[in-house]
């Protein structure tokens, strides 16, 4: 049997389940079924049929449900799959690869907004809040946050309910159920795409993790500009680590996550800061007078604390991570 058509049964397996399901509860990242022998395009066409089951899953809990884990889980699969595209993106032909890419951020830009306004509501306001010693501002922003919670999520419901969303999920299905351009490929991305996905994949994890380590060179010396940019880097690195973990050994794969994971969770809590003094510079704009300026003092002595923590926190996680085996070096 092709490629092609274990794809197909794979992802007509995974709708039904899906269809049945109607996503009880939030339906979270499985490991891809990935085998030592599969090319490049296969293992391809099976991790992007496991991301669209699970973005599926997920949608009907975020249009219909109050949990917002099915939000979160659901962006995930969505940032899984871009950076599973991006590795390929070389690979694939072009004139195929940049509309379905282009739909992916369509998606993301939907999602994004209600996502970052539940993070913020619920887990970076709620430290803040804390620390903004009883300011009597706080009741009204606690109104404004609410407001814009509920207006980004009504903008997402829509976007998943308009049928550009539906005729995304079935072009993409049907991209992968055909020879996924072929045809169209040159003779050098056919034979790239024909190598074994394990080779394929371990130039693809050296290429991100150079990427890593060029931003991470001058830590101490990057912005709240490149440390974002250095974020990125390590979350597109992590997705494509995970998604193709089954072709390498175990423990080499839990150890490297585990060292990207901390870096991501101490750059997350640097950008939450970045992102909590921007909410609070839009908020109080053209304000004036005492409780204004006892918020911004007290945020500022926040800050300050935090960054004092998490900078060197940093410099622990990053010089852990370089000095880490990589499984995708070891043969």
């Amino acid at each position: 049997m092709g490629a092609g058509h274990r794809t197909a049964g794979l992802y007509r397996q995974c709708m039904k389940t899906t269809r049945k399901l109607k996503a009880p509860q939030p339906v979270k990242a499985r490991p891809p079924e990935l085998t030592s022998g599969m090319t490049a395009i296969a293992a391809f066409k099976t991790i992007a049929a496991t991301l669209l089951t699970q973005i599926q899953a997920d949608r009907h809990g975020v249009i219909e449900g109050n949990d917002p884990e099915y939000l979160h889980q659901m962006r995930v699969a969505v940032r899984r799959l871009r950076a599973i595209c991006a590795a390929y993106a070389k690979w694939l032909p072009d004139a195929l690869l940049r509309p379905r890419i282009a739909e992916l951020k369509w998606l993301a830009r939907a999602l994004g907004p209600a996502r970052d306004a539940d993070v913020f509501v619920s887990e970076i306001w709620p430290s803040l809040r804390a620390a903004l010693n009883a300011n009597p501002l706080l009741t009204e922003l606690d109104a404004q946050w609410a407001t814009r919670q509920r207006a980004t999520a009504a903008r997402m419901r829509r976007a998943l309910a308009a049928r550009r969303y539906q005729r995304f999920i079935r072009g993409f299905k049907r991209w992968l159920t055909d020879d996924t351009g072929r045809a169209d490929a040159s003779k050098q991305q056919r034979a790239a795409l024909d190598d074994s996905a394990r080779d394929f994949t371990c130039r693809v994890l050296e290429r991100r993790d150079s990427k890593v380590r060029n931003h991470g060179h001058t830590l101490k010396r990057l912005d709240d500009a490149q440390l974002h940019a250095l974020r990125i880097q390590i979350k597109k690195l992590r997705y494509v680590a995970d998604s193709f973990g089954a072709l390498f050994d175990t423990a080499a794969l839990h150890d490297v996550l585990a060292h990207l994971s901390n870096l991501q969770d101490v750059l997350g809590a640097i950008n939450d800061i970045k992102v909590a003094e921007q909410h609070l510079a839009a908020a109080l704009a053209r304000r004036h007078g005492y409780a204004v300026r006892e918020l911004r003092v007290a945020f500022a002595a926040w800050r300050k604390s935090r960054t004092a923590v998490l900078r060197p926190n940093l410099c622990a996680a990053w010089r852990e991570y370089r000095h880490a085996k990589k499984m995708w070096k070891s043969r």
